[in-house]
């Protein structure tokens, strides 16, 4: 399949959804690829243990430098407030270098994130149970 037929179908996929933010997490210290995928899991498990309802969507990308990662979301159910206080609780950044913007779809951000997914890089999608995304329940 080629790379932007791919991205696009991931794109179209992510945008069934109706996402609320679309947000970036950003590090306050080099962290690689395994160790943000260590830092999205937790964040995930703080969600099931905070929130009944909710999925989320993140792509991990290098910064230009190379030299650390940071993650793009996009939630569903869950308070931007509540991500920050888990950021800066995990002493992971600084809630002011957190970027949380209200999800609009005519802004692309379901393609910018879908751009990533065959860079080799990390990413995960979430749906809890009870919120179903195109008839698919995942979990």
């Amino acid at each position: 399949m080629k790379r932007t037929t791919l991205n696009r179908a991931y794109g179209d996929f992510f945008g069934k959804e109706q996402w609320e933010h679309y947000s970036t997490l950003t590090y306050k210290f080099a962290v690689s690829i395994n160790r943000n995928r260590i830092e999205m899991d937790k964040l995930t498990k703080y969600f099931k243990k905070q929130v009944a309802t909710f999925s989320i969507i993140w792509v991990c990308e290098w910064h230009t430098t190379g030299t650390s990662t940071h993650s793009h979301l996009l939630t569903k159910g869950v308070d931007v407030a509540l991500i920050d206080k888990y950021w800066s609780n995990r002493n992971l950044g600084y809630k002011k270098f957190n970027d949380h913007k209200v999800y609009e779809r005519d802004k692309g951000a379901n393609f910018y994130m879908a751009k990533y997914i065959d860079k080799e890089i990390d990413y995960d999608i979430f749906i809890s149970k009870h919120n179903q995304l195109q008839g698919l329940v995942l979990n």
